[in-house]
């Protein structure tokens, strides 16, 4: 059954997600404890052996820098490279990506079945696509179409200025400059998107809005409580920094559209989008299209949230394709 297979992984700092790919389609999927690099790859080497026979391709996906082979793994504190992952399982090929690479390929087949559309056609047609994802950080991927086929590009898209969008939401910036004052771009008001943009950014971007509404101790509370109280309208704090959260992001989604006009749609990914439908509604699409002069060419793009269960894995296994057809 597994005589040619691929191994896929998708890393992340708690756990490993370990996909089994036979003819191209995932029949198993396995998780462990991302732990050591050697209780990494015993996890590469016992399911290669479970199996019985060297598989053709790994692919690992993870957060992280990729350099000459191999990715430092920023929430796991280790390296794996291209080379220890051959030694574990024997395969002939092997690949370490960025895991939002893995991202941008995820959405590399996507169709109407895997997708909520927000504005646009209700299948994302063929074409350069842009792959968004706030989770832990802010994420960013593009997979670019040319001469029939995609490729991806890789940057650092979630690190890009965000400014207040408002006059009441000068103070806000202000605020969070006594808080996280390594982020701000110099001596202004701009700031790195990911530091409100995101899960660890939304309780920076909660304190804020708690201080400059004239709460002197503004407690320090996750994103899911925060999110959870916006949603049920608990905590005009929460509801403010939700609202912010959302018009924010949908402006930098919109920002980030117009400079790579991806006419095959823009997609929200993980699993932020996936709990918090109701965030991502009029609000959002109205902040995504508010573009000045080029409005108008913004409602005309295709906005979608991916609706893919273990993006990462599907990603990984997309890129494994495209790798091993070149």
């Amino acid at each position: 059954m597994h005589e040619h297979w691929n191994l896929v992984a998708d890393i992340g700092g708690t756990n490993t997600r370990l996909g089994v790919i036979s003819n191209g389609k995932l029949t198993d999927l396995r998780k462990y404890p991302t732990g050591t690099l050697t209780d990494l790859l015993e996890a590469f080497h016992s399911l290669r052996d479970e199996i019985g026979t060297d598989p053709r391709a790994v692919v690992a996906a993870g957060a992280g820098p990729v350099k000459d082979g191999t990715i430092r793994l920023t929430n796991a504190h280790l390296d794996l490279s291209e080379s220890d992952i051959g030694k574990a399982t024997g395969a002939q090929h092997t690949f370490v990506i960025n895991d939002f690479t893995a991202a941008a390929w995820s959405v590399a087949e996507a169709n109407g079945d895997d997708v909520e559309v927000l504005q646009g056609a209700a299948t994302p047609p063929v074409g350069t696509r842009l792959v968004v994802g706030p989770g832990t950080g802010l994420g960013v991927g593009a997979l670019l179409y040319s001469e029939g086929r995609y490729h991806t590009a890789s940057g650092e898209g979630g690190h890009v200025g965000l400014s207040p969008r408002h006059g009441d939401e000068v103070e806000i910036f202000r605020a969070a400059r006594h808080i996280a004052p390594d982020c701000f771009f110099d001596d202004s008001l701009a700031l790195e998107a990911e530091m409100f943009l995101s899960g660890t950014g939304l309780p920076i971007l909660y304190q804020a809005v708690g201080v400059a509404a004239g709460q002197v101790n503004t407690p320090v509370r996750n994103a899911r409580d925060i999110l959870d109280d916006a949603r049920t309208q608990t905590d005009p704090i929460a509801e403010k920094a939700a609202h912010m959260f959302t018009t924010h992001l949908g402006a930098v989604m919109g920002d980030l559209a117009v400079v790579l006009m991806p006419a095959g749609g823009v997609f929200l990914v993980g699993g932020v989008a996936e709990k918090n439908r109701w965030l991502f509604k009029d609000a959002f699409r109205d902040a995504f299209n508010a573009g000045g002069r080029f409005s108008d060419l913004r409602r005309s793009m295709n906005l979608y949230v991916s609706e893919q269960g273990e993006f990462g894995i599907v990603g990984a296994n997309n890129f494994c394709k495209s790798a091993l057809a070149r």
